[in-house]
């Protein structure tokens, strides 16, 4: 299922064989199978990548994200997508747990937080407790990165074990040959 869906995504791509003419200078990168490949390695990857920058607190998580599918050989679109687990609605709740994580760890007192969220209060904040919320959200991306990784290559090889056993089933006979 994952390989089908991947392959379907890729194939919609590239249609036609020729890419627009703002791409013609990276056809070297888009020409390359590895980039785009519905592989268990590169989408692994890719998801691993996209969900480590994602949850950290920084500016261009995806290029960054891209640049690093890049250098590592993963699956660039999967890397560039997942990146997005981090949104407008899902950044705050997701900063707060990294912070929370990082002043457990630093042995920090965490403040609540206030009424009324001003802008003022953000920047003198943010200039206090940056380190809690460094380490905290690191740590966070690691794990999360990490566990989501294992858990897609466990239904990516749960996924292949159905199918190959579908594929390989013989029908059991009823009679006898005499």
């Amino acid at each position: 299922m994952p390989r089908r869906f991947f392959s379907r995504v890729s194939k919609q791509y590239n249609r036609n064989g020729e890419h627009p003419w703002y791409l013609k200078p990276f056809d070297f990168i888009l020409e390359h199978p590895i980039y785009f490949a519905p592989t268990r390695r590169s989408v692994g990857g890719g998801v691993w990548l996209g969900i480590f920058y994602g949850l950290l607190p920084i500016p261009g998580q995806t290029p960054l994200a891209v640049l690093s599918a890049f250098v590592l050989r993963v699956n660039v679109p999967v890397a560039a997508i997942t990146v997005w687990i981090s949104n407008p609605l899902t950044f705050v709740p997701i900063f707060y747990l990294g912070y929370r994580i990082g002043a457990a760890i630093l042995n920090i007192p965490a403040e609540p937080w206030p009424d009324e969220i001003t802008l003022d209060w953000l920047t003198n904040e943010l200039a206090i407790r940056w380190k809690p919320l460094i380490y905290g959200a690191l740590i966070l991306s690691t794990s999360a990165a990490t566990a989501v990784y294992v858990a897609v290559n466990a239904i990516w090889q749960a996924s292949t074990m159905i199918r190959y056993r579908r594929r390989h089933r013989r029908p059991r006979k009823t009679k006898r040959a005499t």
